[in-house]
């Protein structure tokens, strides 16, 4: 049994809304028999969300009924169920003798029909085919690969979610200090204000990480172990031109030593005092101001 074998077109859900109009947009329905509750509840959400109208019996007389009355448009069937004295008038009913009521019943004698069972597939699953039923399912059941199952015999291709656009990339900050605390403090304030951090420790590192990461602002401590950090200035500006330079060092200079810096190549001047005056500094050189 398959969708092509169906006497009537099947009209297309409207999934993910539980408020369709059903008058206009009628939700296809599913009936799930089983007497396990939580494969009732589970199978039952999943559905729901999926955009079908569920309906539940948990034994044979309450499946018939539903089937009656409801005309569901596929059906979840176990295979093994307790004695159903209570409900069914003394019929011992089990998923065999519920398959071939269904198929004498005028509502039902053309509905897709899948198999859901924690028995051995060996025992059973060539039985349930040869019945005529759509398809064969073991539990545990994956809920994903039982929705592919039921679109496919009804014929359904479920509306695809508009795809999600990539994060924007975390702008890449190059920090060049000797020393470790200073490059330790650095790379957690940045991190944590969501940038994408590299650090060097000299002129070497540096110039080996601008070939490969394409920083997107520089800092650099102008004091490399004693040595002045002038020459990889002007090393990075040639190289990299548009790269902001914020110049940071813990060396006090005046106004024309600060101007004669920025001459230089540098774009920011700041000196060592707090992560959160560097993080605002860097935040404005990004255009990425602070809030308020």
């Amino acid at each position: 049994m398959n969708a092509s074998t169906l006497a009537n077109p099947i009209p297309m859900p409207n999934f993910g809304s539980e408020s369709a109009d059903s008058a206009t947009n009628p939700r296809l329905k599913i009936l799930i028999v089983d007497d396990n509750p939580i494969i009732l509840k589970t199978l039952g959400m999943k559905l729901r969300s999926s955009g079908f109208e569920v309906l539940v019996a948990e034994d044979g007389a309450k499946a018939v009924s539903t089937v009656r009355r409801e005309k569901p448009d596929l059906i979840l069937l176990d295979i093994c169920f307790p004695p159903d004295v209570g409900h069914g008038g003394g019929v011992a009913w089990d998923g065999f003798l519920i398959l071939n009521w269904l198929r004498r019943m005028d509502e039902a004698v053309n509905t897709p029909i899948v198999i859901i069972t924690g028995e051995d597939p060996a025992k059973y699953k060539q039985r349930c085919l040869s019945a005529g039923v759509a398809d064969f399912f073991t539990k545990p059941i994956d809920p994903e690969q039982l929705l592919q199952a039921i679109h496919q015999i009804l014929g359904l291709v479920p509306a695809e979610e508009p795809p999600v656009p990539p994060p924007p990339a975390s702008p890449k900050v190059l920090f060049i200090d000797d020393e470790n605390d200073w490059r330790f403090m650095a790379t957690v304030y940045l991190q944590e204000a969501g940038y994408e951090v590299l650090t060097a420790r000299d002129a070497s590192e540096a110039m080996a990480h601008t070939q490969t990461m394409g920083p997107d602002l520089i800092i650099l401590d102008l004091n490399l172990a004693g040595v002045s950090a002038l020459p990889l200035l002007r090393n990075l500006k040639e190289l990299h031109p548009q790269v902001p330079v914020l110049v940071y060092t813990a060396l006090q200079h005046d106004q024309e030593a600060i101007d004669n810096l920025l001459g230089q190549g540098a774009d920011y001047y700041l000196s060592k005092t707090t992560m959160g005056e560097m993080l605002r500094t860097v935040q404005s050189a990004l255009g990425v101001l602070p809030p308020q």
